[in-house]
């Protein structure tokens, strides 16, 4: 490793890894932190007082576990880092991603199970199915996971992995096929929430009232944005071009449980609507009964159906 001397193709393609991995990261957190700021007042009004179950403390964990482990983070990723630093470091540091990337999947899973009526057939195939991923992402990140090649460009870097690297001395690979699939499986597991989901709907013909309504909306939205998210990340693992490889993960990684505690956040909103939002509803319902009222009434002077009928069937008795 010593002896190969890099082209300037490859350490152009050097820098765009890490500057284009090292901005992607602060993006990411940036959002997280920026989310949980302006959503916090409605965390202590719908999510602290609410007895304590799985939704709950899933949304608590998705919620803060990210927040909490987001300075080990950064220190790992922006940091300048020697590579027998990260050679210690980087198994830790993606074990930790761990639980970030699969909580979001475990609410929409929750979400999925209540909305079918909490069959427990659903429960048991959402249950072996999400076991089979968070396997599936175990093995990837204990066996495929290594340095990248940024460390024969740069002395010190961030702490960035990849899979399927050749190890000829280059930074150009043939894709990180390894990594690639953790993001498949995911937009798999979603694609089976969101199905469970539709086919309830489509077997009841119901959306089961305003709060199945909103579920159903919201959580199309979030599945889309998870798709659009995964499917990016997806082609970004799959390019020929070391410098692009896995470009959105980390927005893969940490965006779905931002998504997921805000649909969190809706539901119980919807659910639990303020004084404000009970006083708005009550006054249009009030206002929409009299439109009724008016739109039904007769004009003044004009006979009534219902006595004339009543008086002719009174003569008929007589």
């Amino acid at each position: 490793m010593g002896e190969f001397q890099p082209s300037f193709q490859s350490i152009v393609f050097a820098l765009h890894a890490l500057l284009g991995g090292r901005y992607s990261i602060t993006a990411v957190y940036t959002v997280l932190f920026y989310d949980w700021l302006i959503s916090l007042d409605k965390e202590v009004t719908f999510i602290h007082p609410a007895p304590w179950n799985a939704v709950k403390g899933a949304y608590l964990f998705c919620r803060y576990y990210p927040l909490l482990m987001s300075p080990f983070h950064l220190y790992g990723f922006l940091g300048d880092h020697t590579e027998r630093v990260c050679n210690s470091y980087y198994h830790a540091l993606y074990a930790t991603l761990l639980p970030t990337m699969m909580s979001a999947q475990f609410i929409l899973m929750l979400r999925a199970y209540a909305f079918s009526g909490r069959r427990r057939s659903i429960l048991v195939v959402l249950s072996s199915v999400f076991t089979g991923v968070v396997g599936i992402v175990i093995w990837m990140l204990c066996k495929h996971l290594e340095l990248t090649s940024l460390f024969i460009i740069e002395r010190r870097s961030g702490c960035f992995v990849t899979s399927d690297q050749p190890h000829d001395g280059t930074v150009r690979g043939i894709g990180a096929y390894h990594l690639g699939i953790i993001s498949v499986a995911s937009a798999l597991f979603d694609f089976l929430n969101m199905s469970v989901v539709v086919r309830h709907c489509i077997k009841q013909r119901s959306t089961l009232g305003p709060l199945g309504q909103s579920f159903l909306k919201q959580g199309v939205i979030v599945y889309l944005v998870m798709t659009c998210i995964n499917t990016i990340t997806i082609g970004t693992y799959f390019t020929s071009h070391t410098a692009y490889q896995g470009i959105g993960s980390w927005f893969a990684y940490i965006l779905p449980s931002t998504l997921s505690c805000r649909l969190v956040l809706m539901l119980r909103r919807k659910a639990s609507p303020t004084d404000t939002e009970l006083h708005d509803q009550l006054s249009h319902m009030v206002d929409e009964a009299l439109e009724m009222i008016l739109v039904e009434e007769p004009p003044t002077g004009a006979p009534r159906g219902p006595a004339r009928s009543s008086s002719r069937a009174s003569r008929v008795q007589s």
